[in-house]
């Protein structure tokens, strides 16, 4: 993300535990910073498009994946919201 500084247009955000696969959990489920990185993204005014790149297979009903969805965009937000630093 640093490197890329200004040419980061947009951000696949997924989350995982460091697995050889992608396990695209919901942000903040795994242990791969999502919520810093979402915070570094604000503190440094990023503009581009953020999509959430995740995997709502083991949610049994619609009802479960909506929640589960809402509170990936809700974690999303909130990071986004209080940068670090600020």
């Amino acid at each position: 993300m640093r490197r890329w500084e200004e040419r980061l247009g947009h951000v696949h955000l997924t989350d995982g535990t460091g697995l050889a696969k992608d396990e695209h959990l919901l942000p903040g489920q795994g242990d791969q910073a999502a919520g810093e990185v979402l915070q570094e993204l604000a503190r440094n005014g990023y503009r581009g498009h953020i999509v959430l790149e995740v995997n709502t297979s083991n949610a049994e009903t619609r009802a479960a994946r909506e929640a589960a969805l809402q509170g990936a965009l809700g974690f999303t937000r909130t990071h986004l919201a209080h940068p670090v630093g600020v």
